[in-house]
């Protein structure tokens, strides 16, 4: 078998590799070999097998794997990413390593991080050598998770201008999806309305991306004013973090004078948040005021789009 599959795969990496070529006449190929590995037996890496076809096996399901992310389909690539793993962990000793896994590692990396499964992301990453996280494939994934906690997501936004391969692309921008979300709800909490114009740079949209600014801000709920060409908010059902914290501080406060049986301290709490409580009448904090202890570094967003927008 091992001359015939080594044909088939060198025709799937022609129509591959092709500039321009077809991609559904790679989807044939592919759906094609699929199948004769799994009746062989070779797509479930048997250690039996002959290396040589363990070998091709191997590049037949890496293409798949590339490829499936070309067609933005996660689905896929997690089923070609999964039947990889063996051939990857268990055949050390058997077949020589694959001169794609640093590529095939930093996808697997990065697909984790646009999922937000960090706790697997950070398994993974300890089983790795000092030398494969140098790799440059290995490095980018390894970089975006130190800028998101960091909040720098103006890096995470230039990304986009360094990836190593086109697949990296796709899982780029939906990591880019999970950052815009986590701003916009920033956003939604803190104001009531917002310009389009500080909309599309907060967001980070390029002027030109309407298209996928209205699609985002439509999944959210955002209604845009067409005269004033500003956003409006739905209710938030979030709890009120800012009054339940200024409720907490008073009951400690007045506690704290009870104790101390000292009439004189019962103004103890600061004559703002008196003045802010008692203008509330328990109705929360009005939509509008910004709650600066919620923002973070995503309301400096605005002040850092200016060197990139």
């Amino acid at each position: 078998m091992s001359v015939d599959l080594q044909q088939s795969l060198s025709e799937l990496q022609q129509a591959f590799d092709a500039p321009g070529g077809s991609r559904d006449d790679v989807s044939k190929k592919l759906a094609k070999l699929k199948l004769e590995l799994a009746q062989s037996g070779l797509y479930f890496a048997p250690p039996t097998a002959n290396p040589q076809d363990l070998e091709t096996a191997r590049s037949i399901l890496e293409i798949g794997s590339f490829h499936a992310l070309r067609q933005g389909n996660l689905k896929s690539y997690a089923q070609y990413n999964f039947a990889l793993q063996p051939f990857y962990s268990n055949l050390n000793s058997i077949i020589s390593e694959s001169p794609n896994r640093p590529i095939t590692l930093g996808l697997h990396l990065l697909a984790l991080l646009s999922e937000g499964l960090l706790t697997e992301f950070h398994t993974l990453l300890e089983t790795l050598k000092v030398e494969q996280l140098s790799d440059v494939f290995v490095k980018l994934p390894v970089d975006l998770e130190r800028w998101l906690m960091e909040g720098a997501y103006n890096k995470v936004y230039r990304a986009k201008d360094r990836v190593p391969r086109e697949e990296f692309g796709f899982l780029l921008e939906r990591l880019m999806g999970t950052v815009r979300g986590q701003i916009a709800s920033t956003i939604e909490t803190s104001y009531s309305s917002l310009p389009l114009k500080s909309a599309t740079s907060l967001l980070f949209f390029k002027p030109n991306e309407v298209s996928e600014l209205n699609e985002f801000t439509k999944s959210r709920g955002w209604e845009l004013s067409p005269s004033s060409q500003t956003f409006t908010f739905p209710n938030s059902s979030k709890p009120d973090i800012a009054l339940a914290a200024l409720h907490h501080k008073q009951q400690q406060q007045q506690n704290s004078a009870a104790n101390s049986n000292n009439d004189g301290d019962e103004d103890m709490l600061g004559e703002t948040d008196s003045k802010t409580i008692d203008a509330l009448k328990g109705k929360g904090i009005k939509r509008g005021t910004p709650m600066l202890t919620m923002v973070g570094p995503a309301l400096k967003l605005a002040q850092q789009l200016e060197a990139i927008v």
